[in-house]
């Protein structure tokens, strides 16, 4: 055995990764409790788990809510990393010109 693999360091997470993940679990939570308060994805998710279809609704203002969710979970994650690497860009702007 190495010796200097026994005296390893155990992996850390700083404190602004954790930040990060929080940040990123926080908007996946908020899409999923839209999602369950969502009409219409609540008839699929049912169909998905049960295998018995729904009765027909022809309400126009579920899929308009149902698109917007679709909208929200592919652009949420594209949308949050530009915000970070902005912010990021900012922070070390404002320290070089100190």
């Amino acid at each position: 055995m190495n010796q200097s693999s026994s005296q390893r360091r155990p992996p850390q997470i700083s404190i602004a990764f954790m930040m990060m993940l929080m940040l990123i679990f926080s908007f996946i939570s908020a899409g999923l409790f839209y999602a369950s308060r969502v009409p219409v994805i609540q008839d699929e998710f049912s169909m998905l788990m049960t295998g018995k279809v729904p009765d027909a609704t022809d309400d126009e203002s579920g899929r308009l809510a149902q698109i917007v969710f679709v909208m929200f979970t592919f652009t949420s994650p594209l949308l949050l990393a530009g915000v970070i690497s902005t912010g990021m860009t900012v922070l070390r702007w404002f320290e070089r010109r100190r």
